[in-house]
């Protein structure tokens, strides 16, 4: 009977690593599409590959998990060989993920200037136009807004006011002005917050996952043994 449920263990735990080295190879594949093609100095990228970095972190972390299950114990000469790098690889990736905190904070401060620029950019454009149209209007004598408004109304003008409707217009552009400035900053506000809530959750996920990775290669220690030691099949455990 004993026997019987050390060797169901013993399946169990082969089918285990053999979802865990499924999902190494995936992560693997994940990690190539997001980083292809490479875009080292794009502040937009950077961020965002540090974000999708971080939120698969769950994959290679089971995935290794997985894999260093029931140390040498029933391992093939393959798997004996590859655990060892595989050890030294945790610790590599726990590397990377602590090496993800300072692009990501680096990343987030320069698309917030990015982003500060352009709408500052945009804003001074919206200026300068609504500038010019308030100049225009204002220099355009009383019969030439008669002859403007004239040709975009059906029917005749009757007790046409052009002060007050050049008065009335400038009012108009001038509000029109500063509550597309209002939106504009509003805008800016919003993304900064997002912005730096992906980052706070990005970087401190970054630095979590290389402690978690850092734990689990100190777990595997075993695995760095020079030699793998001699023991019995969990199928002939009784």
């Amino acid at each position: 009977m004993m026997q019987f449920e050390s060797s169901n263990v013993g399946k169990a735990i082969a089918g285990l690593r053999l979802i865990g080295y499924f999902l190494l190879v995936m992560s693997a594949f994940d990690v190539v599409d997001i980083l292809y093609p490479l875009q080292v100095f794009n502040p937009v990228w950077e961020f965002d590959t540090v974000g999708n970095l971080v939120e698969r972190v769950a994959f290679p972390m089971i995935g290794f998990g997985l894999v260093f299950l029931g140390e040498f114990r029933d391992r093939t000469g393959v798997e004996n060989f590859l655990l060892k790098p595989l050890s030294w690889l945790v610790l590599g990736v726990a590397i990377a993920y602590w090496v993800l905190v300072p692009v990501c904070i680096s990343a987030s401060w320069r698309v917030h200037n990015q982003t500060n620029a352009q709408v500052v950019s945009q804003l001074s454009q919206q200026r300068d136009q609504a500038k010019t149209a308030q100049n225009n209007l204002a220099k355009m004598s009383d019969e030439q807004l008669r002859n403007f408004v004239q040709r975009s109304t059906v029917g005749t003008l009757d007790n046409f006011d052009a002060s007050a409707f050049r008065k009335q217009q400038l009012s108009v552009m001038k509000t029109t002005a500063e509550q597309t400035e209002v939106k504009a900053q509003a805008a800016l506000s919003q993304q900064s917050q997002k912005l730096l809530k992906k980052a706070l959750k990005w970087g401190v996920g970054g630095f979590v996952s290389g402690g978690l990775f850092v734990y689990l290669w100190h777990l595997s220690s075993w695995a760095r043994l020079k030699k793998a030691p001699r023991t019995r099949s969990l199928a002939t455990v009784k």
